[in-house]
């Protein structure tokens, strides 16, 4: 199995959420890993937003940190480049995806592979997902 996790799939990874158990299971049980390259940027982000909000500390920040970079190191990063931001500009216009979304399942679709499962916790993503033909799972599920 080929798995493309969005952010909400690849956080869980980094710090303790309800849905750690359940991403850890999906990347621990994929062939492959996939990813966009903004997820890192998205990943640490959401770390960040997270302390400011008092959800973690600032060791968490840097653990989480951490740990993506460990998982970076073996994952198959999809680059933006024009033909995938141009995907992406039609997936958020098809499906009403917001940015980073319509960018995660433009990654997905140019995966193009029938063993391709992709990951997210967001509804819409994973609605766009099936509709544009490609196998999901739910990480709230």
């Amino acid at each position: 199995m080929i798995l493309y996790v969005d952010t909400s799939a690849l956080v869980p990874l980094l710090i303790d959420e309800p849905t750690s158990a359940a991403c850890g299971e999906m990347w621990d049980g994929a062939d492959r890993v996939t990813v966009t390259r903004l997820s890192y940027i998205e990943a640490v982000a959401v770390l960040a937003q997270a302390e400011r909000m008092g959800r973690i500390e600032s060791r968490e920040v840097r653990g989480g940190q951490s740990v993506l970079d460990d998982l970076w190191a073996v994952v198959d990063v999809i680059e933006l480049d024009e033909a995938l931001m141009l995907s992406a500009a039609r997936l958020a216009i098809t499906h009403g995806l917001r940015g980073y979304d319509a960018t995660h399942c433009a990654a997905a679709v140019a995966v193009n592979d029938a063993d391709l499962v992709a990951a997210s916790g967001d509804k819409k993503l994973l609605a766009a997902w099936r509709t544009e033909g490609i196998a999901t799972r739910d990480v709230n599920k």
